[in-house]
């Protein structure tokens, strides 16, 4: 036979054999792997808490975040590009300190012009109702002098209050938290120019549920404490209680804050109230841990 023949006839042979036994080989494996998800594992691992009694209260517990009782924002009532800026973000200010000042010489020109078109007005008054007594002119006439002059008096009023407003004030006594311009900025009336606060006077705002809401009563003391500071208590009133609730029937109550120590308090601070509502009872009760009944 000739030896090409043979060496193919070979190959073909262990080819033939290897394919055989692999074939073989992941049909075992294939079973065993089957065997094995049959098995059922006897061993439930569990995690075993302890039931106990605790003493337990019918008091309000609720977070909130504490804000200044005065805060105020500032609009432009003028349009005009700001000369020169007094003060800036975090400055302390008084009710009437200068922040700003706009350019204000087109409203002194036309507020001149106003003034004496008004003493104009009021010339032709007093000699229009000589007139009218002499009967030289209608009573019509008259009064169509007296309407220039009111208009002229308007007129008057509106741009001595538009130069006012050229010189931007605080409107509180407080703190000035954020302003929005700078030198050179162009203000537009209606726009937003700063953000003004008081620190001095603090409350806490939280939100209780609807059965909750009909134990608080205005008046009512609470115990406010905060996180950042462990281990203080502050003193708390009950200012505004909410009439109306949301969607999720939440009311909101308001907490003026007092106490030589509230000043350590400061707006945007996150804070717990404890409320001892009236008929406010202690029990000890038999709990377990939730997890027990809903996994966190």
């Amino acid at each position: 036979m000739n030896t090409k023949i043979i060496r193919n006839i070979l190959i073909a042979t262990c080819v033939i054999g290897f394919t055989a036994w692999k074939l073989v080989s992941n049909k075992s494996e294939i079973e065993t792997a089957a065997e094995r998800s049959l098995e059922v594992n006897p061993v439930v691992p569990v995690r075993v808490s302890e039931v106990r009694y605790i003493d337990m209260n019918n008091a309000i517990a609720v977070d909130g975040r504490i804000k200044a009782r005065n805060e105020v924002t500032l609009y432009s009532k003028v349009q005009g590009i700001v000369l020169k800026k007094y003060k800036k973000t975090g400055d302390p200010v008084s009710k009437g300190t200068v922040i700003a000042q706009v350019e204000n010489g087109v409203v002194k020109e036309s507020l001149g012009l106003a003034e004496q078109n008004l003493a104009n007005a009021a010339n032709d008054v007093e000699r229009y109702k000589k007139l009218a007594e002499a009967g030289a002119v209608t009573q019509c006439e008259y009064e169509a002098i007296l309407v220039t002059y009111r208009e002229a008096q308007r007129n008057v009023t509106e741009l001595r209050d538009q130069l006012t407003s050229t010189t931007v004030v605080s409107p509180a006594n407080g703190i000035l938290e954020t302003d929005y311009f700078e030198e050179g900025t162009l203000l537009s009336a209606g726009m937003q120019v700063a953000d003004f606060i008081d620190p001095s006077g603090l409350k806490l705002v939280v939100t209780v549920t609807e059965k909750e809401v009909y134990r608080i009563k205005k008046g009512d003391k609470v115990t406010v404490s905060s996180d950042i500071l462990p281990g203080e208590e502050f003193t708390g009133t009950v200012d505004v209680i909410g009439s109306k609730g949301n969607d999720r029937l939440i009311y909101q109550v308001e907490i003026l804050i007092s106490g030589k120590n509230a000043g350590r308090l400061k707006p945007g601070m996150y804070a717990s109230a404890n409320f001892m509502p009236d008929g406010s009872t202690t029990d000890n009760r038999l709990v377990i841990n939730r997890k027990a009944i809903i996994e966190a």
